[in-house]
């Protein structure tokens, strides 16, 4: 019977205003979270269909289809951009003087679902002016044995889009020797595995860009669609990076990542755990004040009690949870530029490496043993060389391969960027 009136007394009383305040705002932010962060992965309200639903890479995609239309009979090179004249008139180009001039290098092989090359090399240029055209140079490095077994091999658009097509085998004669080009010199051996492969592949193209004289060497890997503003955000993040006190300490700026792995890692907690403590100590000395103020005026003091005490740590506790809950890329959001990006990066869709690093990196990727995948082993060699990372922010390009490789918790969860959909 005692206990019975005890519940009956304790279910009579009404909670304090300030809980029932608290509450409201925990549920009001909850939803807050729920509303904007389902794109982050990192985040308890991640919804996996809903942010992995191509919309803008599904736009650019269609953008694309029409530009290798037109590109099966008229030249898009960069010593004949004739395409890039009437596409996107109202575009804001950058002048002729502030176009960095940029060697890139695209290592394809045929797939057994869908060929990507076509709409990679496409969003690269569909979007440029005739000046910009002019100061990339593209090179497409054919790496079977045999090319003819690669789609792409021998076609039009091909031609009329890439500036340098390279071969493993000899140049057929009906193909133009202006374009197409053999590099014997350069071929991986026919016993290689894939990584000791995949590395010549980057050796190759490095080396042909590094003979270009350009100022920097841009590895795409074939499986990607461009952002079209991609070409002078790039310029201006290099510009940042040749502007910085530091311009030569650096391996390589990112063009893609996946937020997938920009959670709440452990090793970088000297990051965000400060921002809870000084939450803390804000709420805290806030409390402590109104206590002193409010005592001031009333003349008198009231002492704390330990229900309080605990109630307060509760509700610390419950909206601290919800900070994490929410996902460190939704409540710690980055700026847009450039931002360093040492790990967690992942992987090699896009990578701008300035000039000056392609002959040490070249001479590391022949060199045996090729151990690591081709990605993996250039971060080795940033590590060993002590050299920086960087990233743009945002993601210019897209990891659209995933359709031809995985299904549902494949690739696409590893190799996608949330934010580019936007």
């Amino acid at each position: 019977m005692a206990l019975l009136s005890t519940l009956k007394r304790l279910s009579g009383v009404r909670p304090p205003l300030v809980d029932v305040a608290l509450a409201a705002l925990w549920l009001i932010l909850f939803q807050l979270a729920a509303l904007y962060s389902w794109r982050d992965p990192g985040s308890f309200f991640f919804d996996y269909e809903k942010a992995s639903k191509p919309l803008y890479s599904a736009i650019r995609e269609s953008e694309t289809d029409e530009f290798i239309q037109k590109a099966l009979t008229t030249s898009a090179t960069s010593q004949q951009p004739d395409l890039q004249h009437e596409t996107h008139p109202n575009y804001v180009y950058l002048d002729n003087h502030s176009s960095t001039r940029i060697c890139v290098g695209i290592p394809t092989k045929g797939r057994e679902k869908e060929q990507f090359l076509p709409r990679t090399i496409a969003s690269l240029v569909d979007t440029l002016s005739p000046d910009e055209r002019k100061s990339l140079h593209i090179i497409i490095l054919i790496t079977e044995e045999n090319p003819k077994a690669n789609p792409a091999f021998g076609q039009s658009w091909l031609s009329n889009m890439a500036d340098e097509v390279l071969l493993y085998s000899p140049v057929p004669k009906y193909l133009s020797p202006d374009t197409y080009r053999y590099i014997n010199e350069s071929k991986p051996r026919e016993s290689a595995e894939r990584n000791e492969h995949v590395q010549m592949d980057y050796a190759t193209l490095m080396e042909t860009c590094r003979k270009q004289g350009t100022d920097y060497f841009l590895l795409v890997e074939d499986d990607i669609i461009a952002s079209r503003d991609w070409f002078p955000k790039l310029n201006n993040a290099l510009h940042l990076l040749e502007a910085s006190p530091t311009p030569d300490d650096w391996l390589y700026l990112r063009l893609f990542y996946t937020e997938l792995y920009l959670g709440w890692n452990a090793e970088e907690w000297h990051i965000y755990l400060p921002r809870v403590f000084l939450f803390y100590a804000m709420v805290v000395g806030i409390i402590i004040l109104g206590r002193a103020l409010w005592g001031r005026h009333t003349k008198k003091q009231s002492p704390y009690h330990a229900a309080s005490i605990v109630r307060f740590h509760l509700w610390f506790i419950a909206f601290t949870a919800l900070f994490f809950m929410a996902g460190r890329v939704t409540v710690i959001p980055r700026s847009e530029g450039i931002r360093e990006m040492n790990n967690y990066g992942c992987c090699a869709q896009g990578l701008a490496f300035p000039a000056h690093q392609l002959d040490m990196l070249e001479g590391k990727l022949r060199a045996p043993p090729h151990h690591a995948a081709g990605d993996s082993f250039i971060e080795i060699v940033a590590d060993e060389m002590n050299l920086r990372r960087w990233a743009m922010e945002p993601s210019v390009f897209q990891h659209v391969g995933v359709r031809g490789s995985s299904e549902k918790g494949g690739p696409r969860k590893e190799l996608w960027n949330y934010g580019f959909e936007t």
